[in-house]
């Protein structure tokens, strides 16, 4: 196998004769060797003293790069902590513990309160979806939308009277839902869906 040329260490000098510039390459050499040449300006030959190498600064990283590399660290950190989560989730299977997963979707519902309607239908096509991928609805809370009312009376010395009140309207539900988890769900992809999972709420986990 040929080895790999090493790469050229131009170096400058002035011919002794004419003062003309001479690059050279000055690879093989140490600092203060000396060395002869032959001016390509006159075809003298003249001797020549190795300079000191130069090395230049390291080039600053970007802003750009400086973030790359925090995003990488703290993407390194993320998963070191989601497979961390995951063999603790493993040994509860393997112990016979059950683990589950809980999330919650909103869904909004097709009401209408004074000129406003919230939706046209009250479409479920996502719970579908979420049922045939093994998630199980636990509980439904509505979420509702209040707003100020005016009970107009009538009083013996006055014309008129105002009573208040707050009236409310259900505008959407907050579906809980939970699939349970079993060990062929588990991969050492820390991307699966359990890892997504895990990522999504890393926090609740670590209780950071």
């Amino acid at each position: 196998m040929s080895e790999t040329p090493t790469k050229p260490r131009l170096v400058k000098c002035r011919c002794h004769y004419c003062e003309g510039d001479i690059e050279f390459d000055a690879k093989g050499f140490n600092e203060g060797d000396n060395c002869t040449l032959t001016c390509p300006h006159c075809q003298t030959e003249t001797t020549a003293t190795i300079p000191p190498l130069v090395i230049p600064p390291p080039v600053p990283p970007t802003i750009e790069e400086i973030e790359k590399a925090k995003q990488a660290e703290l993407e390194k950190l993320t998963i070191q902590k989601i497979v961390q989560v995951k063999s603790m989730l493993r040994a509860r299977l393997e112990s016979g513990k059950p683990v589950f997963l809980f999330d919650s979707v909103y869904v909004p519902v097709d009401s209408k309160l004074l000129d406003d309607e919230f939706a046209d239908e009250f479409n479920v096509s996502l719970l579908r979806k979420l049922g045939l991928l093994g998630w199980d609805v636990v509980q439904v809370v509505p979420r509702t939308i209040g707003i100020g009312l005016q009970n107009r009376g009538t009083d013996t010395w006055l014309s008129e009277a105002w009573g208040g009140g707050v009236g409310g309207n259900v505008m959407g539900v907050h579906i809980i839902i939970k699939k349970t988890v079993s060990a062929s769900d588990f991969t050492d992809d820390p991307a699966d869906e359990v890892g997504n999972f895990i990522r999504n709420h890393l926090e609740d986990f670590l209780g950071e």
